[in-house]
């Protein structure tokens, strides 16, 4: 296991840039301090760090990439609903971005709330939509996954030891 203890050094650093005029430096820290929380398994944390953060992302791109983790966070934590709703804003603002990757990552994000909601024929949906973007970028890895567990969920999920979404 790795020592994380100089998260808690980071912490107290990033409260001391809260009370500058340094908004770079505090959406950094949050970046950062959002990734250690995560990593670590404590998801309601890295969500109320990157919700904080949401306001000072600048680009469409960073904002997908916010929605994405506070979407994954939702779902470690089992809250698909929520999962699902980050991952649609997710999506949103990588179809803005025209970014085809992170559409990929966001589509699958949803499909894999869906499925946790039992909505299988939405997740194969976004399933389908999400190998499509695969297809565009050459994404050969992404593209056996998504086809594995779209026909799992195809199957209304029947035959899946685990939860394979």
């Amino acid at each position: 296991m790795q020592d994380y203890s100089g998260a808690r050094l980071f912490e107290d650093l990033f409260l001391s840039f809260q009370c500058s005029d340094l908004p770079d430096a505090v959406s950094r820290a949050l970046d950062n301090i959002g990734r250690v929380y995560a990593r670590i398994g404590k998801f309601q944390q890295a969500i109320d760090t990157w919700e904080e953060k949401i306001p000072l992302a600048k680009t469409s791109l960073e904002k997908t990439w916010l929605f994405h983790e506070i979407g994954r966070c939702y779902l470690e934590l089992d809250e698909a609903a929520e999962a699902q709703d980050y991952g649609e804003k997710s999506l949103q603002s990588a179809e803005e971005e025209g970014d085809v990757e992170w559409q990929l990552n966001a589509s699958v994000l949803v499909a894999q709330a869906q499925v946790k909601l039992q909505d299988f024929q939405s997740a194969v949906t976004n399933f389908e939509k999400a190998l499509e973007k695969a297809k565009l970028i050459h994404n050969d890895a992404a593209m056996q996954a998504i086809i594995i567990v779209s026909d799992v969920c195809g199957a209304g999920g029947q035959g899946a030891r685990d939860d394979p979404c």
